[in-house]
């Protein structure tokens, strides 16, 4: 019989595989409309077609070719919970239409309308073509020829989808749960050597052996997948009416394809393992102890390093949570306050400058009418590299936003939002970094305005000292201080910001510099109807795609990052249990080799570290490695920072500092990983000297 460890793996990846498979597709539903064949995406035009000229162009060629080609369009108002998709029928998915998008993922919705409808929207976005590669290559064609700038992506593909997850924990989980599977099956495995033994006995080969598990197992297999598809279809049922039924069976299977192939090569090769003894060691569960403990080494390794890099994904996550959980009162309070979003199909430096002056000036005459809040934020020592300043944070405001944010000097008072002439700029330093209080003032110029500098002389510069210690808000949860060492980190709040603040609608701040800070969701409306007449009044549909309330999206942030911490958590259980099975696993093989030296040890007077000193010698060995880790890590990323610094150019990051986190960290992992190896030891030893003393 299987050993019903074996039987549980392939029941738990049978069930991984559905949930992975449910996991991904959710969020590709929500990054691009599901079904397509390719995308094109088209991004710049020599304004020689309307349009409605390419809105009708589009609906012949999608006739003509018989391919359905669909222009996406997110949602003005809702742009992070709907699009708009505008249809030209002509091949497959023409019936979305009259029946609508089949959403896989229910919380993000999709509107059908058809393509007439899009009227004189800018042609420049994404189009979807539902139809043959040749279909997409011709459209890219037509397009060309109508003045517009398009390319094919397949954003489906492997070699597109790989870099966008590579990094998330859906990747993670996945490579984990293989450690986990080929950690388990082997256990299994071994675990049954003297069944095995006993077969060998009876005569039969490796092959007979091998062809008898895999036959039992697939009876297993066959009534498990029953049960985890009945469950999963049942689920989907509720969950969405069984959308994307079939492209989620082919993504489920193949999961669970390829982590199936991981148990039966792992399964195979602990089988030869076990033929390795002779016939009368294998019947009392003996095991070749090198071969053995090499192989739970090759694969303990691995998941320390794994499990290492899990865990410092889980305590950063856990702090972020933490900080949007306790900022969710500040969101609260400023309401309908809104950012808005700009087109990101704007590739071509015409189109950027277009926007920049479009966008910009509608942006500083908003700023002149009080109807905006600029809370554009920066790290200090990126934006002032071999300056000497130090790490820090920068905040470049507008005097709205010292109206609405109390900043208080050093005296504990609040500064004025109107305590400024109309051409003056105030720098507010906190009193700890009054020594840079020069340095800081020659740089006021060129970050306010990089394009032109000496639009801003020195006596136009006034500082100010501000209190230390004091949390000021940004409006952003997404900030922009130190987003390479902890891209999902909470900025909401900053401690002892360095502020730069200037006048409302002051020439100071360049146009250029009021749509950065936009598409950074760091120039907020008091109220989110001015953005609308604005768009309306000044022509700024191309440029203004969506617009979202500051507080839905820190919600959005914070659900995700929920969401990111629950699977992190998940990995690292699992992570952690390769480690306790692997760290048992060396313990039985070792204890099994030597069980009568270890018992004449004992007797002889040995010392327990004695005793055992090859496998806690090892472990010591994995522990250093483990420890040593990080600081090596760190010391790899600061050289290449060196290298920046000897050519004179600037470093693109600060260099990482190894942190109490990091320390703490390694030190749960090294704990958890000696504990489980001595504990096991332990018992293991002492089993050996009770059944020792039983025999004599």
């Amino acid at each position: 019989m299987l050993h019903r460890g074996i039987k549980f793996v392939h029941a738990a990846l049978l069930a991984f595989s559905a949930v992975l498979a449910f996991l991904f597709l959710r969020s590709l539903d929500e990054d691009w409309v599901l079904g397509h064949s390719a995308v094109v995406w088209v991004t710049d035009s020599d304004g020689s077609a309307s349009g409605s000229q390419v809105a009708r162009e589009v609906a012949e060629f999608a006739e003509s070719h018989r391919a359905t080609i669909a222009r996406e369009v997110p949602d003005l108002k809702d742009p992070y919970g709907r699009r708009h998709l505008y249809l030209a029928p002509g091949g497959p998915r023409s019936g979305w239409l009259g029946d609508g998008y089949p959403a896989f993922n229910r919380s993000y919705r999709t509107d059908v309308h058809p393509i007439a409808e899009l009227g004189q929207r800018d042609p420049r976005g994404f189009y979807y073509v539902f139809g043959s590669d040749q279909a997409a290559a011709s459209l890219t064609r037509t397009f060309s020829d109508l003045g517009l700038r398009a390319a094919v992506h397949h954003p489906h593909s492997a070699a597109e989808l790989v870099p966008v997850y590579s990094g998330s924990a859906l990747y993670r989980s996945f490579f984990v749960v293989a450690l986990a599977i080929v950690t388990m099956t082997g256990a299994g495995v071994l675990l049954n050597a003297t069944a095995y033994g006993v077969l060998r006995l009876q005569g039969m080969s490796f092959g007979r052996i091998l062809l008898r598990d895999m036959r039992q197992l697939a009876v297993f297999w066959a009534i498990a997948f029953a049960a985890v598809a009945a469950g999963t279809l049942l689920l989907l049922g509720l969950y969405n009416g069984l959308a994307w039924v079939g492209r989620f069976a082919l993504l489920a299977l193949g999961i669970a394809a390829a982590l199936s192939l991981v148990a039966l090569a792992a399964h195979a090769a602990m089988l030869w393992l076990t033929f390795q003894t002779d016939v009368l060691r294998a019947l009392k569960g003996e095991l070749p102890a090198r071969a053995a403990s090499l192989s739970a080494y090759l694969v303990r390794i691995p998941a320390l390093l794994l499990a290492l890099s899990i865990a410092t994904a889980v305590v950063l996550a856990g702090q972020d949570v933490m900080a949007r959980q306790e900022s969710r009162d500040a969101y609260a309070k400023i309401g309908d306050t809104t950012s808005i979003g700009l087109n990101g199909s704007l590739a071509s430096d015409t189109a950027l400058h277009a926007l920049d002056v479009k966008v910009g000036r509608w942006l500083r005459q908003a700023d002149k009418g009080g109807e905006i809040i600029v809370a554009g934020h920066r790290d200090l020592q990126r934006s002032a590299p071999r300056t000497g300043v130090p790490q820090g944070d920068l905040l470049i405001v507008n005097e709205s936003f010292l109206a609405e944010q109390p900043v208080l000097d050093a005296a504990g008072r609040r500064h004025k939002p109107t305590a400024a002439a109309p051409d003056q700029v105030r720098l507010l330093i906190p009193t700890s970094l009054d020594r840079y209080a020069d340095r800081l003032e020659d740089l006021v110029p060129g970050l306010l305005n990089p394009s032109d500098p000496d639009k801003i002389s020195p006596a136009q510069v006034e500082t100010l000292r501000s209190k230390e210690g004091q949390r000021v808000f940004t409006y952003n949860p997404r900030g922009q201080s130190h987003a390479d060492e902890n891209p999902g980190a909470d900025e909401s709040f900053v401690t002892d910001p360095v502020i730069i603040v200037f006048p409302d609608g002051s020439p100071f701040l360049s146009d250029k510099g009021y749509t950065a800070y936009a598409s950074q969701a760091s120039v907020v409306f008091h109220d989110p109807d001015d953005v609308t007449a604005g768009i309306k009044k000044h022509h700024l549909e191309t440029y203004v795609t969506g617009m979202s309330p500051v507080g839905q999206n820190a919600a959005l942030e914070l659900r995700d990052l929920v969401g990111d911490f629950r699977l992190q958590l998940f990995n690292l259980a699992v992570a952690v249990a390769v480690l306790l099975i692997t760290g048992v696993g060396v313990c039985i093989v070792h204890s099994r080799k030597n069980s009568q030296a270890i018992f004449a040890r004992h007797i002889s007077g040995w010392r327990f570290t004695a005793t055992h000193r090859t496998v806690l010698a090892l472990e010591g060995l994995l522990a250093v490695l483990l420890a040593v880790w990080v600081p090596f890590q760190v010391w790899q990323q600061n050289r290449d920072l060196e290298r920046y610094e000897a050519l004179g150019i600037p470093p693109p990051r600060a260099p990482i500092e190894i942190t109490g986190l990091d320390l703490g960290v390694t030190g749960g992992l090294v704990a958890i990983e000696v504990s489980a190896v001595l504990l096991a030891l332990v018992a293991f030893h002492r089993r050996i000297v009770k059944e020792g003393a039983t025999e004599s």
